[in-house]
């Protein structure tokens, strides 16, 4: 029998506003890494084509541990706009009231849209709630010292 929930997608609710969240574990088929700023709910995803990451990474020499990328790469991305630093065990943060959502530790965290729950695809709206979320929480260009 196949486990269609392989990557332990829950719907879950923050403790302080009930805002509605939905964590998932970081795919391993996605080709980045997700850092979450350890003082609000922002978070980078650093793409493994990104000329800093490559030439960090080659520096590491032959097939480096997790902790040792993360340690590497960590000191060398700008801080938050909110002046927090951005980290691979970071606690999550609820989008709505910044409370730190313990349940979510170690997984992707993102405003619940609507679909997640389902099979179907998500409706225009839902994306473009979707969008503007990533537009202001997850952050892509100009990440590096």
């Amino acid at each position: 029998m196949v486990d269609e929930n392989w990557l332990d997608a829950a719907i879950i609710i923050c403790p302080k506003c009930d805002a509605r969240l939905f964590r998932v574990i970081h795919s391993p088929f996605c080709d980045d890494y997700r850092l979450y700023c350890d003082q609000c709910p922002r978070a980078v995803e650093i793409s493994y084509y990104d000329p800093n990451f490559s030439t960090l990474m080659n520096s590491l020499g032959q097939d480096p541990e997790r902790q040792d990328i993360m340690a590497a790469m960590e000191p060398l991305l700008k801080p938050c706009l909110c002046g927090g630093h951005f980290h691979d065990q970071a606690p999550r943060h609820c989008f709505d009231c910044g409370m730190m959502i313990i349940e979510a530790a170690n997984y992707d965290l993102s405003p619940y849209i609507g679909c997640e729950d389902t099979t179907r695809e998500p409706t225009a709206e839902e994306q473009a709630k979707y969008d503007s979320f990533e537009r202001t929480f997850i952050g892509r260009d100009d990440l590096w010292i």
